[in-house]
């Protein structure tokens, strides 16, 4: 391993490396994020970053904008406007057409910003902050232009999930002004059992958030444009509440805890009760998200038996009472829509890219007259949410979406920037799905979108900016371009212009490697669930030198070529860390995450080396006695921003989808396999006398 000056040696004789946009009018040296719609070069000076001295404005609404601005410049409300000054305008009649949008002109050290409403002025300056900082980065003008902006789509929404941890009060503010400088409109904020209910607190965790403090984050992100909304789960995904003995009598089927009876009125009583207190914790909110996915095994209650109604007939009865409820409580639901499919026959053509176009259209024209059938069951004030986190461009989900459309009902895309993967990302943080359903979206004159952030491994939030700004960059915008191009600044914008070159791309190498740590342990088996059963591989035989390594020959092929990418990853993050200017946290734990991935691989080249005559047992021993060290690095890291497993007392729930995340109440599930094997190798050495 090179030492830290030999590292930043050869750091320093790398060329400087920019970004250049598809078409970038400002030049290499700026990277606005989201792109704007429009950006002209004007006539005249520009503006440096130490320019601005006085900021004139309207209004106190519009003086409030500026609380948090850079330099908290004075603030006039009249007066002659003049070098060194910016300007906030409310233009009715301004010509963009979205209230988000907003023009902003530059030139001879003045700068104005016009919009429709408040929301455009606060999005205007998001970007002025932008072209400040890079300015003040690398110590250049901002030259004259005209930005003119505006989103492509109107909602645009992340998911939080907090099911399996929460992280510190003061992250969830920071996560708000991240996604509130990228122009995110919107949070659906996955409670399950984190809220501290009033009306059902058996369900609520003991280390939930009471609903003032809730209330409080969603004035935060009131104040800065984003509304929050609360996801309380049910039909299905109820664990987290049938799990309670009290609540037993509630199922769908009494021997699991996942599904709600939907024809016992005791379900209504105890979800609205929920769904009250989650209102009151979001009293900002628009909607009401109220789960109703994956409930495959519907009607095994002596109630559903008895009622002779089919799974879809049970389904949509239940759709439609909490719809009424939502709406007699001034909250638009949204609907997870799988089962709509599925009880159709129609699901596989909405996800799978096997299927080809003949054999989907001839599904649908079969298949198409059960939806038909059962439309007055659909109700009409309901969001249907169509989610494809893998393949949106498939025929079946176009026509999915198309069969909304034509029966005027409103339906959102929802897709992803994490599904189950453990500790990080794949498909380079899911950049082709999320840039396809945005796409798509625009394309079908859609005017909501979600990107969801699932917890069922939950990864650190530092791993998942990058897909969260791939899908702020393609929902506001809504212009295709590359991957290269929108990667690149996102590594300018997130952590320094520095670091935009493609020489300082170390997430898209460490997925490769981290895909290979899920399963570097295991016969049989991956890392994606909590699986009870798998089979670890087996470990060399000390009279037959040479037979492990046959017999896993391709395996450690992989190992020494994941031990390649483990390198080269660790230099460049640590080169990476020099050169930022902000975030250097989100490399901190990507630095560990290799660390850990580096483990495996490092232990089976060991083994192989042993079998081939080449080491000996001691360092064998060395190298597993080596990770409590790195398990306790990666869990100081981790803990800078989130609270690590489960407090006393907490109850998990039988985990029908086997979540990795909910294997353990400590944080064991983090290394399923290292473990297990690490105890299966001090066996093995103990049996050849190394303690």
């Amino acid at each position: 391993m090179r030492g830290p000056q030999s590292i930043l040696f050869a750091f320093l004789l790398l060329p400087a490396m920019t970004f250049a946009g598809p078409a970038d009018p400002l030049g290499p040296h700026f990277a606005l994020f989201p792109a704007p719609q429009k950006i002209e070069i004007g006539q005249g000076n520009g503006l440096r970053y130490t320019d601005l001295k006085e900021v004139f404005v309207e209004s106190v609404d519009q003086a409030r904008l500026l609380s948090g601005y850079p330099g908290r410049l004075p603030v006039h409300f009249s007066g002659n406007e003049a070098a060194g000054a910016l300007s906030l305008h409310i233009d009715t009649s301004l010509d963009v057409p979205s209230p988000e949008g907003y023009i902003l002109h530059l030139r001879d050290n003045q700068v104005s910003i016009r919009a429709k409403a408040q929301v455009g002025l606060f999005y205007g300056l998001q970007t002025l902050d932008q072209l400040l900082e890079d300015a003040r980065d690398q110590d250049l003008a901002i030259p004259a232009c005209t930005i003119t902006d505006y989103p492509s789509i109107a909602v645009r929404a992340v998911h939080l999930d907090l099911k399996h941890h929460l992280d510190a009060g003061f992250y969830y503010y920071h996560i708000i002004d991240v996604l509130s400088s990228l122009k995110i409109n919107t949070i659906i904020l996955e409670l399950e059992d984190k809220l501290r209910y009033r009306k059902a607190p058996v369900v609520g965790a003991p280390q939930a958030i009471s609903i003032e403090e809730f209330a409080a984050l969603c004035k935060y992100a009131h104040d800065r444009f984003i509304e929050i909304s609360p996801l309380v789960q049910g039909l299905g995904h109820a664990s987290f509440i049938l799990k309670h003995e009290q609540y037993k009598s509630l199922r769908d089927d009494p021997k699991s805890d996942w599904a709600f009876d939907p024809l016992n009125p005791e379900t209504y009583r105890l979800q609205f009760a929920l769904y009250e207190d989650a209102m009151a914790a979001t009293p900002f909110g628009k909607y009401l998200h109220i789960g109703g996915d994956e409930v495959g095994t519907l009607g095994r209650s002596p109630l559903a038996r008895a009622s002779g109604m089919t799974a879809i007939q049970l389904q949509m009865y239940w759709l439609k009472k909490v719809t009424d409820f939502a709406i007699q409580h001034h909250r638009t639901p949204i609907f997870w829509d799988d089962m709509v499919f599925k009880l159709s026959g129609l699901y596989r053509t909405t996800y799978d890219p096997e299927m080809k176009a003949p054999e989907v259209a001839a599904l649908w024209k079969k298949n198409e007259p059960k939806l038909n059938a059962n439309i007055a069951l659909f109700p009409a004030n309901c969001i249907y949410m169509r989610w494809n986190y893998e393949a949106p461009d498939v025929p079946g989900n176009r026509l999915a979406i198309d069969w909304y459309r034509a029966h005027q009902l409103d339906v959102m895309p929802a897709t992803s920037a994490q599904q189950s993967y453990a500790m990080l990302q794949r498909n380079h943080s899911n950049f082709p799905f999320i840039r396809d359903f945005c796409l798509i979206a625009k394309d079908r004159g859609l005017d909501k979108i979600l990107c969801t952030v699932w917890d069922d491994s939950s990864p650190h939030f530092e791993t998942i900016w990058r897909g969260l700004y791939d899908f702020a960059w393609f929902s506001w915008n809504g212009a295709d371009t590359t991957e290269q191009n929108v990667h690149a600044a996102f590594r300018h914008r997130f952590f320094s212009p520095a670091l935009a070159g493609a020489g300082y791309e170390c997430r898209d190498s460490l997925e490769t490697a981290v895909t290979f740590w899920e399963t570097a342990f295991l016969q049989e088996g991956d890392r994606e669930s909590y699986y009870p059963t798998y089979k670890l591989m087996g470990l060399p035989d000390p009279a037959s030198k040479g037979r492990w390594s046959s017999q896993y020959l391709k395996k450690l092929e992989g190992a020494a070529q994941t031990m390649q990418i483990y390198q080269l990853v660790k230099d460049r993050i640590q080169r990476c860390i020099v050169l930022a200017r902000r975030n250097r946290y989100a490399l901190e734990v990507l630095d560990q995450i290799n660390e850990l991935q580096g483990y495996s691989t490092r232990l089976l080249l060991l083994l192989k080396e042993y079998d081939e005559g080449k080491v000996g047992l001691r360092q064998i021993r060395e190298c597993v006695n080596s990770f409590p060290d790195i398990r306790k690095r990666l869990e100081q890291v981790f803990a800078r921003t989130r609270m690590m497993g489960n407090p006393a007392g907490y109850i998990r729930d039988a985990n029908l989808h086997l979540h990795l995340a909910n294997g353990t109440n400590n944080t064991d599930w983090m290394y399923f396999y290292e473990l297990p094997m690490n105890r299966k190798v001090d066996q093995w050495l103990h049996l050849q006398g190394i303690n």
